[in-house]
């Protein structure tokens, strides 16, 4: 079996991951083709942008959703149907169902309600379902290589959000990393999002330095 080894000293986001993803493609024309099959998100209300750019004299795949929509609030059973009304493979179904899933728990137990009752914000946006559709295709595209991360950099200091001023962690991204090895260096920033811990808990097998 492969293995994917994610180094996320920088910390992790659905658009940073889905980056590194689309680097080990050829062509990034069969993961826009897939994503099309996401048939209940009209294409005209966002664009994939994938093009090759250099940070600090390296190059690397960029990966942004330009949305034409206002990011509209949208509820748990209305991003199932979204997803469940699909035509892409089982597996990413059923993957990206669980995600959003474990998404509706963590929010819910922030504010304390029920999932059923969360509306999100953010992650609820048309960019944070094709960052968690997005990735379970491109893990599908691989083969789903057995997955093993380094500790998270979180980050520090405070974000704005639609609940105004938070400490970094995030509240979600702080229950997303529950019993996961993270770490905080560098300047005060977001480094790790909702989004990037939901998907690194979900996907990797194990915590550590690269293996053999």
């Amino acid at each position: 079996m492969k293995t994917l080894y994610l180094d996320c000293f920088a910390g992790i986001a659905g658009d940073m991951l889905i980056g590194a993803l689309l680097g080990l493609l050829p062509s990034p024309e069969r993961f826009r083709a897939e994503m099309r099959r996401l048939t209940l998100l009209p294409e005209d209300s966002y664009e994939l942008v994938i093009e090759r750019g250099m940070k600090n004299g390296i190059a690397g795949t960029n990966f942004d959703v330009r949305t034409h929509e206002h990011h509209p609030h949208r509820g748990l059973h209305e991003i199932e149907g979204i997803i469940g009304g699909s035509t892409l493979s089982d597996r990413v179904r059923r993957e990206s169902l669980r995600a959003f899933a474990l998404l509706a728990e963590a929010e819910a137990q922030v504010h304390g309600t029920t999932p059923d009752r969360i509306h999100f914000h953010e992650a609820g946006a048309i960019d944070s379902i094709i960052d968690i559709v997005g990735t379970f295709i491109l893990m599908d595209f691989l083969g789903w290589p057995r997955v093993i991360s380094s500790p998270i950099n979180t980050g520090s200091g405070t974000v704005h959000c639609a609940h105004g001023v938070l400490p970094v962690p995030a509240p979600a991204t702080e229950v997303l990393l529950h019993g996961l090895p993270v770490f905080a260096e560098g300047d005060p920033m977001e480094r790790t999002t909702p989004t990037g811990a939901l998907l690194i808990g979900m996907l990797a097998d194990g915590f550590g330095p690269i293996p053999p």
